[in-house]
């Protein structure tokens, strides 16, 4: 069967947010979701054309049934909705790897471009009081990774979208230095970069002082108070987990916690 992209009053996420909601008692339940550009990254199925006329009413559809989506988990109570993303990385490979060839590259400007226009329409007129951030994922099954290189091909498209918080991957070089927060930042008072300087891949801890430098070197780029610091990625993007214990997961939690105690104060 097949159709166009309509919001489904009964996905079993709505289930599973009541759920960790019960289970979080005081505390702020954070719902995570794919975001809708997933649903045309150029190495995935792509049927639209067998039901649209044209690009543009897809892209309209598909952004309407996620805003419907993301206020139906706001009248369960959801105040603070993640939206994770591997497209971003896959861009920022495909941005760099198409320059010298302009036919390809102008697909991936426009698959990035697309990208901006549906998602903004997922977050038009949502409540003030509904955080919306998103992860920029470079991928995490088994402690390894997909995607390398550094965010300056899509710092322009992120400085667009109208999210209150960007979660970006800096545990390693391979996401290379951290001029390109500034644009992603884009001097918007009430939007936070989190900085995942933090490996979730492995148990060992990083160095204090380094992390510590490496926030003070951001903060050159973007205010401290629109800093934040977390671990890199989820510890468990998949049943198959990272390869490190609880108990190592519990000690990069603290970690960050006395990190963060230090450079923004207790």
């Amino acid at each position: 069967m097949g159709g166009k992209v309509a919001y489904n009053p009964d996905h079993p996420f709505f289930d599973h947010f009541l759920f960790t909601q019960k289970a979080a008692g005081d505390a702020v339940a954070k719902q995570t979701i794919p975001s809708p550009t997933m649903l045309f990254r150029d190495n995935r199925p792509d049927n639209w054309p067998e039901f649209y006329a044209s690009w543009e009413d897809y892209l309209a559809d598909l952004g309407k049934a996620y805003n419907e989506t993301i206020k139906h988990f706001y009248d369960l109570v959801c105040r603070y909705l993640q939206i994770d993303d591997t497209t971003w990385a896959f861009l920022i490979s495909k941005l760099n790897e198409s320059q010298d060839n302009p036919e390809e590259h102008a697909k991936y400007v426009h698959l990035a471009e697309s990208a901006v226009t549906v998602i903004n329409a997922a977050l038009e007129g949502l409540p003030e009081d509904l955080t919306v951030t998103t992860h920029i994922y470079r991928g995490n099954f088994k402690s390894t990774f997909l995607f390398s290189s550094g965010y300056e091909p899509v710092a322009p498209y992120l400085a667009q979208l109208n999210y209150d918080g960007f979660f970006l991957e800096y545990d390693s070089d391979r996401s290379g230095d951290l001029a390109p927060i500034k644009q992603i930042w884009n001097g918007r008072e009430n939007v936070k970069l989190v900085l995942g300087l933090v490996t979730s891949k492995f148990g060992q801890l990083e160095d204090k002082d380094a992390v510590i430098a490496r926030l003070k070197e951001a903060s050159g780029y973007v205010p401290l108070a629109n800093l934040c610091l977390s671990p890199q990625c989820g510890f468990a993007s998949t049943e198959e987990g990272n390869t490190l214990t609880e108990e190592e997961e519990w000690n990069k939690l603290k970690f960050i916690k006395e990190v963060a105690d230090e450079v923004w104060g207790e």
